[in-house]
């Protein structure tokens, strides 16, 4: 293991087992539509509180990163120079990650991601990266 496993909740379990079947799964609002990433007991659009896991389909595209030259936490000190970045969902859902498998010189702002599942780097968890679609 390197680094520090995430800390999953039966709230957050969804979003887990999805990453771990090869899945992005976040929640949406069956009042409003309203899609909810990080997983919440209500609807961030109307307050709801009939909130379905579903799959996201599609290519994500960067919406920003940065080299990170020191680590931004003592749980990433293992990673030298990691690329962070943000890269937002088909269904305009933005998260937090890392670039992987993608030389910093080719990066540009609106590139095509495909997802990486990562089950190899946490005692089996897997996390969620993204690198750029070939």
């Amino acid at each position: 293991m390197s680094g520090v496993p995430p800390i999953i909740s039966d709230l957050s379990r969804p979003f887990w087992d999805g990453l771990a079947a090869h899945e992005i799964r976040m929640q949406r609002c069956d009042d409003c539509g309203t899609w909810v990433f990080y997983p919440r007991f209500f609807c961030t659009g109307c307050g709801g509180r009939a909130l379905t896991w579903t799959r996201v389909d599609g290519p994500a595209t960067l919406y920003s990163w940065t080299v990170a030259q020191v680590p931004v936490a003592k749980a990433f000190a293992h990673l030298d120079k990691p690329v962070l970045a943000v890269a937002e969902l088909s269904n305009g859902v933005r998260l937090p990650s890392r670039l992987v498998d993608t030389d910093p010189a080719s990066i540009s702002i609106g590139m095509t991601l495909e997802p990486v599942f990562d089950a190899e780097s946490y005692d089996g968890v897997t996390l969620l990266h993204f690198r750029a679609a070939l």
